[in-house]
């Protein structure tokens, strides 16, 4: 078997014994809950291939309409230019090997390098996106609510992401430092698993720690900075007399506002409520959840939690009437020929 490069001398040995042990306990119900995955692998595949390709263009083409116009080039962009870069990351790590562990009958077979690397890549894509989802909110809630106000500026704007990347690296490193990459030669079978050996209570201290950062306490900031926003627009008046079309045209406006955030608001908690319930019930007594449907419930709360990438794109700019009208100018451009798409005039997404 292989450890942790850090792991004490015998320790390794004891890894090995808790992965025997947690292999060979009920086994008939481990074979039963792995038979029941794989009769489900035709429709799980095609969904898994969907997120990724949706994710993946999406996020690209949200990304590439950022980075090409510099117009484009403010805050508020940037925070969602980081997103749409975490979640193609996210597409691209956490889908592909997740479903190869979870369907090869060998189990994790793409080295030991790659299995502390993934393990750290993946949890930091989606600490990444929650973090900036929260910072797109509070920033939108100053620009809004309090429009006098210092705008963030651009420097600004670069520590905040890298705050964010450095924050996520320090949540997950305690997860990176028990994670161990163990070989059964003679069953043919490697796992690449979390073992807090001798540590339940720190275990499940840096769960629910974990829990309380990256989906509590910034689901409470999103909720707290969206409503406020839509109080705010709610009893905006526009100076100056209207007319009936007018004032028609802006009740028609800020109810499409007033859906669109309770949009933003709902998938982010919608997406990622099932995993994390279902971590909360496996820390709580792992007996709770059927073992039988163990994987496949699994496997469906990150698929749903996956499918968060697949939204982000088109709820921060796809579902803006500004976005679109610049990604149709994007390509007007580029058919005409000699007419770079970078000259041609676009406007900043305002969300």
């Amino acid at each position: 078997i292989e450890g942790n490069r850090n792991t004490q001398k015998g320790e390794p040995h004891s890894v090995f014994e808790v992965a025997v042990q947690k292999g060979s306990a009920n086994h008939s119900s481990l074979f039963a809950d792995v038979a029941l995955l794989q009769s489900f692998k035709p429709l799980i595949i095609p969904c898994y291939a969907l997120v990724v390709v949706v994710g993946v263009f999406g996020n690209y083409l949200l990304l590439y309409v950022i980075c090409r116009n510099r117009k484009m080039h403010n805050v508020t962009n940037f925070f969602i230019g980081n997103l749409a870069f975490s979640d193609m990351l996210m597409c691209a790590t956490c889908v592909p090997f997740t479903l190869a562990y979870a369907f090869n009958p060998r189990g994790w077979v793409f080295g030991r390098f790659m299995c502390y690397l993934v393990f750290l890549i993946q949890p930091v894509t989606v600490y990444v996106s929650v973090f900036t989802l929260t910072a797109i909110a509070v920033d939108r809630y100053y620009a809004t609510v309090h429009p006098l106000k210092k705008r963030t500026s651009v420097s600004t704007c670069a520590y905040v992401l890298s705050g964010i990347w450095l924050l996520s690296c320090g949540l997950v490193a305690p997860a990176v430092a028990h994670t161990y990459h163990v070989e059964f030669r003679d069953e043919g079978l490697t796992i690449c698993e979390e073992f807090w050996l001798g540590q339940e209570k720190m275990r499940l201290v840096y769960a629910y720690s974990t829990l309380l950062v990256t989906y509590v306490l910034p689901l409470s900031a999103v909720c707290v900075s969206y409503l406020c926003i839509s109080v705010k627009l709610r009893n905006c008046v526009a100076p100056g007399h209207r007319t009936r079309d007018q004032a028609e045209a802006q009740r028609a406006r800020k109810r499409k506002i007033f859906r669109l955030v309770a949009l933003v608001v709902a998938a982010f908690a919608v997406c990622w409520l099932p995993i994390h319930v279902f971590n909360v019930l496996r820390d709580i007594d792992i007996r709770l959840i059927n073992k039988r449907h163990f994987l496949l419930i699994q496997l469906l709360c990150h698929l749903c939690a996956m499918s968060s990438s697949c939204c982000n794109p088109f709820l921060y700019a796809w579902l803006h009437d500004r976005f679109r009208a610049e990604l149709r100018k994007m390509f007007a451009c580029q058919r005409r020929i000699g007419i770079p798409a970078n000259h041609c005039v676009m406007a900043s997404v305002v969300l």
